[in-house]
């Protein structure tokens, strides 16, 4: 009885393996690639119809100051021929990725067509990473 289950069992499988082969696509399946993040900054999606990070060298630079503190520039573009307004948080975190330094938002104006540099510091000497969250001023 338990050898006609298992030869029942391998069969079923067997099966529904061949089914599934038959269902696949044929030739080479081209996977979808994900873009690495290039950038430090993440721009909230009902931002980026109006502001970029413009594709230039010096757009972002990471240096300590004398003391030790990990210190983020960057540049941000107004695309659009409006006035707007938006803020930016940064959290620092440590070499373990625990937060060392999370700063309040910062609100910036910006012109048509404008692009502002924008620096953050952390507070403390434990920053060794900088995430910028940008999103529409309230």
């Amino acid at each position: 009885m338990i050898r006609v289950l298992s030869v029942a069992s391998v069969s079923l499988v067997f099966i529904l393996g061949a089914a599934s082969c038959g269902s696949s696509p044929s030739g080479p399946v081209t996977p979808t690639l994900v873009p690495t993040p290039q950038s430090k900054v993440t721009i909230t999606p009902d931002l980026t119809e109006f502001l970029s990070l413009p594709n230039t060298p010096t757009a972002q630079l990471t240096e300590h100051t004398v003391d030790g503190r990990l210190k983020y520039q960057f540049q941000l573009q107004n695309k659009s021929d409006q006035n707007f307004a938006l803020s930016y948080t940064a959290t620092f975190v440590d070499s373990k990725g625990a937060i060392a330094d999370q700063q309040r938002p910062q609100r910036v104006f910006f012109k048509p067509y404008e692009i502002q540099i924008l620096v953050v510091t952390c507070s403390n000497s434990d920053g060794a990473d900088v995430r910028v969250q940008v999103a529409p001023a309230n």
